[in-house]
């Protein structure tokens, strides 16, 4: 309380990024009361919409996908209707051709084609012979599940090219979290035996995206 006029200080959260207008807007619901700290004129952090020229551009892709009801709850709650679901369609532009990600063996295999298809294999299988031991960055953790020779292919250029930073100065914790339970192994069960419903948890077929872009969550 404050001591002068007997009025609550405000909760100060700094920044107006996903957590920070999320903590802000739990804490208003119960009434207390609460000032968000931003230094950018735009809210939503990494995840903001940016309108140009009547455009509307995502700063990278950001799909809303959660176990927990509780979350998609409150993402119903801000948005309503406006939250649409859509199904996944993710594909990495690589030597003139399409590749879905994540990666379709037989799609890889065309583009890649045999010669090349093999040596990724034979990289996978010296990866199992000898792994990295211990894992410690982006490019140990992938190129122990998917070979070296596939992490170069798919993995290295469009990490670095999202993050700026060499994959090798990447923990390998962090890949853990954003590949969680996918292997080349993993992904070729998938595509084979999707049919039977064996399909691998980590692969989403579809996800949450507000009509206007993730930005739109934030600016409600």
């Amino acid at each position: 309380m404050d001591a002068l006029d007997g009025v609550a200080a405000p909760t100060i959260v700094v920044g107006a990024g996903p957590a920070g207008l999320t903590a802000a807007y739990e804490l208003a619901k119960r009434g207390r009361p609460v000032l968000c700290l931003e230094a950018d004129s735009i809210v939503g952090g990494i995840a903001r919409t940016v309108e140009y020229r009547g455009f509307r551009f995502d700063i990278g892709g950001h799909r809303f996908f959660t176990k927990y009801e509780r979350v998609e709850n409150l993402w119903r709650e801000v948005l309503g209707d406006e939250l649409l679901t859509r199904p996944r369609l993710s594909r990495i532009y690589y030597r003139g051709r399409f590749f879905f990600y994540p990666i379709r063996p037989f799609n890889a295999l065309a583009g890649l084609g045999l010669w090349e298809s093999f040596l990724i294999g034979t990289s996978y299988l010296k990866a199992q012979l000898r792994p990295h031991n211990p894992e410690e960055s982006f490019e140990d953790w992938v190129s122990n599940r998917f070979g070296y020779r596939l992490y170069q292919h798919f993995f290295k250029t469009y990490t670095e090219k999202v993050w700026g930073i060499p994959c090798s100065d990447i923990r390998a914790e962090w890949a853990a979290q954003r590949i969680k339970g996918l292997s080349l192994i993993s992904t070729v069960m998938n595509a084979l035996f999707k049919s039977r419903g064996l399909q691998v948890k980590s692969l989403i077929e579809e996800f949450q995206y507000p009509r206007l872009g993730p930005g739109q969550m934030y600016e409600r």
